[in-house]
């Protein structure tokens, strides 16, 4: 009975031993991440492709005729506005035609070139902090990889492209405007041509007017033709948040008599308001 019994114990031990010193199974290979250099390969045939299956930055890139177009208003002015001519203290209203031109600082597309170099950096930038934060020590299926740069490359894209529609502002900021005018001043009855013209300092757009005619109002003035300069500050309200629009110009000017001034002269201060149609 003792001898079965240490038999059984020896042979456990030895059962035990063989157990310890028997391999253990074989793991995977783990996946070698690829170089940098590698990696930017990659990168670049990836993103290759991604321009060769979607449509050219060029085609995409014809919506930016509707911020071209909204940054610019062409077309005939009218107006009204009500002066206080200053040395007889007297008040007289003027209506106003014309045509102008005014131009707004709505981002507008640079060249194709410029896009396309500006695109590649982004999506680059973009791509390797994605890939940074999925790898995380696992390696990342081709199908996987292609289809996150395919993604960045879309999303960069309609970023740069501005592919979503303009949001068009009541304000938009003024960049500089020119216009000729005839004004019919209707308590004198008399005429005055003007030339004006202005660069956009913010909201506002600051510039000078010339004015030419006669403002005198009885027979016993001096009803030569007189010369007005003055500056101008003007206000742009746009009707429409569409690519084409109108513009209502709020104004305040101010004229002073540049010649032949004697007992009387007629610098008048105005405030004003004219309408220019946007017909391109």
């Amino acid at each position: 009975m003792a001898k079965t019994v240490w038999g059984l114990i020896a042979l456990a031990v030895m059962t035990g031993t063989a157990g310890a010193q028997a391999p253990a199974p074989e793991q995977p290979p783990t996946a070698e991440q690829p170089s940098p250099s590698d990696q930017e390969a990659l990168l670049d045939q990836l993103i290759q492709k991604a321009q060769e299956e979607a449509p050219s930055i060029e085609t995409v890139a014809r919506g930016s005729w509707r911020r071209f177009r909204r940054s610019i208003s062409v077309g005939p002015t009218a107006g009204l506005w009500s002066g206080a001519i200053i040395d007889p203290h007297n008040v007289d209203v003027a209506l106003t035609f014309g045509v102008g031109f005014e131009k707004f600082k709505v981002p507008v597309l640079p060249s194709m070139d410029t896009l396309q170099d500006l695109i590649v950096e982004r999506i680059k930038a973009q791509a390797k902090d994605r890939l940074k934060s999925l790898l995380m020590g696992r390696p990342i299926e081709p199908v996987e990889l292609e289809r996150m740069v395919k993604q960045v490359y879309e999303d960069v894209r309609k970023e740069v492209l501005g592919l979503e529609n303009i949001r068009g502002k009541t304000m938009e900021r003024p960049a500089y405007n020119v216009a000729v005018e005839a004004n019919r001043l209707f308590i004198a009855e008399r005429w005055l041509g003007r030339v004006r013209a202005g660069i956009g300092i913010w909201k506002f757009t600051v510039g000078a007017s010339f004015a030419f005619g006669r403002v005198c109002r009885s027979e016993t003035c001096d009803d030569g033709i007189k010369i007005f300069l003055g500056p101008e500050v003007v206000l742009h309200l746009m009707t429409s948040k569409d690519p084409r629009a109108s513009v209502f110009d709020v104004f305040f000017r101010g004229d002073f008599q540049a010649n032949s001034r004697g007992m009387e002269t007629y610098d008048h201060a105005t405030l004003g308001v004219r309408y220019l149609l946007d017909i391109i």
